[in-house]
């Protein structure tokens, strides 16, 4: 099975670059199953019901989450309860949603994934990932043996030590968040691919997606500024990750960046 998995998917940019670029690259690379991170699509904060419909149009078979899941306040998340989107599983007990799914193929082949955050330099104090993530693994396991998990955690060291955690079990770790795309991407010695961060699908001209003079400001003045997202220098970070589908192990990984030029004549 050939997994895409998308990074960060941030505003106007990012769905933007879904919309123009995600077909030609599933039909070029030969990709079964998309994945992508869609916490920061609506203005870089945040998922509505109408974008995550949108997504789902663009060919992302499973929107994963993360710490901004919540982040719009008064809003219908009765969508969150669908299958193909997650929020963080190791949210507290109550929340709307589910953190893991098994998207099936029209072929029969099915995969499980699983949303988790991370604790290190995060202001949420969800339950521990490095627990949760097992019992979730070994649900998913009873009905497939390919298992993607989209750790959303700021430390590069607690990634990599889930992944090791749980080395040959899972498919692949695939860490997001940073909006910054590593260059570690790796097969773990027991089968299980990892990167530190896939990146960021959206404004490359930026501070992570936010205009920078706005950013520069903060650290400046130490004060609140209220960030704008940027739409200058559209790009798409993701990485490809090709699994046997009878183990479960990954066979290799590999990044994707490239820099999008929309045509405005169209």
């Amino acid at each position: 099975m050939k997994i895409l998995f998308i990074g960060d998917i941030f505003g106007n940019t990012g769905r933007r670059v879904l919309a123009e670029r995600l077909p030609s690259i599933i039909n070029d690379f030969g990709i079964d199953v998309c994945v992508g991170n869609g916490e920061n699509v609506s203005g870089g904060r945040g998922m509505t019901k109408n974008y995550f419909r949108k997504l789902r149009k663009y060919g992302l078979n499973v929107i994963t989450g993360g710490n901004h899941s919540f982040s719009i306040e008064d809003k219908d998340f009765s969508f969150m309860g669908e299958p193909q989107v997650l929020r963080p599983i190791n949210y507290p007990q109550g929340n709307i949603g589910h953190g893991s799914t098994i998207h099936t193929l029209e072929d029969g082949r099915s995969i499980g994934v699983i949303n988790l955050i991370g604790r290190t330099f995060m202001h949420e104090i969800p339950d521990c990932p490095f627990r949760v993530c097992i019992d979730a693994i070994n649900e998913l396991k009873q009905k497939t043996p390919i298992i993607l998990i989209d750790f959303h955690a700021e430390a590069s060291s607690e990634k990599a030590a889930l992944a090791w955690h749980i080395d040959g079990m899972a498919s692949a770790v695939i860490g997001t968040h940073t909006h910054v795309q590593t260059a570690d991407e790796r097969i773990l010695p027991k089968g299980t691919a990892f990167i530190t961060d896939a990146g960021m699908t959206g404004p490359e001209a930026s501070i992570i997606g936010m205009k920078p003079e706005g950013v520069i400001k903060k650290y400046l003045l130490q004060t609140y500024v209220r960030f704008e997202p940027s739409e200058e220098g559209a790009m798409l970070n993701g990485v490809i990750v090709d699994v046997d589908d009878v183990s479960g192990k990954a066979l290799s990984i590999s990044r994707i960046f490239e820099r999008v030029t929309f045509d405005d004549t169209l």
